[in-house]
């Protein structure tokens, strides 16, 4: 039995490149297992640092950039979840399109 979902907002599949800076460091994700909901996302990488603050990048028609952290990790490093902490009102406004394009297109909810 799955446990109670406590999400605010529903996820849909992430069918598009993903960049995190985490510090220094940048990682490149497309990874059909990621997901995407208006508050965060999940990225299937499960050596990222739980509490990490992460600059969050995902290409598409527009591109969306937010800041966020690390505030789940899935075990046997499955993947974390990341929360949006800080985004402006332009790329909020490519995140909604972002999510409107990947559900018209049919994409899975996750």
């Amino acid at each position: 039995m799955e446990g109670v979902n406590t999400r605010s907002y529903p996820r849909t599949a992430l069918d598009k490149p993903i960049e995190l800076r985490i510090g220094k460091d940048t990682i490149h994700s497309k990874n059909p297992a990621n997901n995407l909901s208006p508050s965060g996302l999940f990225i299937s990488r499960g050596d990222l640092p739980l509490g990490a603050a992460v600059r969050v990048r995902i290409l598409g028609q527009r591109v969306f950039e937010a800041q966020g952290e690390i505030r789940s990790r899935e075990p046997h490093g499955h993947g974390v979840g990341i929360c949006f902490t800080s985004i402006s009102a332009r790329s909020r406004a490519a995140l909604d399109d972002l999510i409107e394009d990947l559900t018209l297109r049919g994409l899975p909810a996750a």
